[in-house]
């Protein structure tokens, strides 16, 4: 019989996953991480360009969840990531996923070394996850989940940051635990404050998400509520979304309720700097955050002297300079000012200094203004 020729005329394009990959590398990644890494496969074989704030927006992720995965696959070798003067990640390269493989390992699958050893000892399995206590476990060792020189800037001030802690990895929770969960009475009231929030009933794979926060991050059901709460007024009820921002505040030691709020308000006034100063489409960077905590912090002045001191920046320069509302917040503090009573006192008296020199009042814009008689102007326009 003739040999048979096999084509194809349906072309729908595919994008390669390493073995090694596979079997070294995915067991031991949560699900974020894989999805962020398959991703990124994909859009080198189509030659695509990316941003943070895009995968986070098609991931429903974080942004700072999608650099947490981007610093974790750095980490393993799978890539190496590149930034620019500001921390801001500029360039992926996705590395030979073999030679990331550490020395020794094992494929759990074929029993093979990279390199095509064969390797004759037995592969230990996974110990499943443990069963619901409805008790609170002991919190997991304290550490770093990115290099500070890659971390993005904490909303707390060095000084007064929390510890933080390395989140654990999700475990698989069976029916039959995720059925204890949901008949805790301890959960009860959080779970239907949850549903009322979401306006949906809970699926398993969202009480599995609820018992992840509750029984592995340590999260009490008043944080919780609080959380979803967070996210809700956020605009997200997906689930997945929540469980990224409890992992995020979990890593940053926010692990109350007052934790979270002070951390929201210290970001609010990071935002409210920015928008004073037209940079409301971009999130603050570290040197914006170090001027603003030196203003608070070692000059004492409040957010409305702050705030003051932008828009004058503003309407001196006309472009956002936090240089320059550093000249000004200087001078302040050197003249002892604490209220804008105490301000405007003193443009009163730079200005009757200015008159008594003959300069006249201080201007804040920098052209000769122009002197009408409007009531000459309005003759002439009438007999015209």
């Amino acid at each position: 019989m003739d040999r048979i020729s096999l084509y194809e005329n349906n072309d729908i394009g595919s994008t390669r996953v390493s073995n090694c990959f596979i079997d070294h590398f995915m067991t031991n990644a949560n699900e974020a991480q894989i999805k962020i890494y398959l991703y990124l496969l994909r859009s080198v074989s189509s030659g695509a360009d990316i941003a943070v704030s895009d995968i986070a927006d098609r991931f429903n992720y974080t942004e700072r969840d999608i650099l947490r995965a981007l610093i974790y696959w750095d980490r393993h070798g799978l890539i190496s990531l590149d930034f620019d003067d500001n921390r801001n990640v500029r360039g992926i390269c996705l590395n030979n996923a073999e030679r990331s493989v550490p020395q020794g390992s094992v494929s759990p699958v074929s029993g093979i070394l990279p390199g095509g050893t064969l390797h004759e000892e037995p592969v230990s399995v996974a110990a499943p996850a443990p069963a619901f206590s409805g008790e609170a476990l002991p919190m997991a060792a304290p550490g770093r989940i990115l290099p500070a020189e890659t971390a993005p800037a904490p909303a707390f001030p060095e000084e007064n940051a929390p510890e933080k802690a390395i989140s654990p990895a999700r475990p698989f929770y069976s029916s039959g635990q995720i059925r204890d969960f949901r008949e805790n009475a301890g959960v009860r009231d959080l779970l239907f404050t949850t549903e009322q929030y979401l306006k949906r009933s809970l699926s398993s794979s969202d009480l599995s998400s609820i018992l992840y926060i509750y029984d592995s991050l340590h999260f009490d059901a008043d944080f919780i509520c609080y959380l979803v709460e967070y996210c809700v007024n956020s605009g997200h009820r997906n689930m997945h979304y929540i469980e990224s921002v409890a992992l995020d505040w979990n890593e940053r030691g926010i692990r109350s309720i007052e934790d979270a709020k002070r951390d929201n308000e210290y970001r609010r006034e990071y935002y409210d700097v920015l928008k004073a100063f037209g940079l409301s489409g971009r999130n603050p960077v570290k040197s914006d955050i170090d001027h603003i905590r030196r203003w608070k912090d070692e000059y004492g002045f409040s957010q409305e002297l702050i705030i003051e001191a932008v828009n004058r920046t503003m309407s001196s320069i006309s472009k956002p300079s936090f240089q320059y509302a550093d000249s000004i917040l200087r001078s302040w503090r050197d003249r002892k000012v604490s209220s804008i009573a105490d301000i405007e006192a003193g443009d009163r008296s730079h200005n009757a200094v200015r008159k008594d020199s003959g300069r006249g009042p201080l201007k804040v814009h920098n052209f000769k203004e122009r002197d009408y008689d409007f009531s000459e102007l309005e003759k002439k326009f009438a007999r015209n």
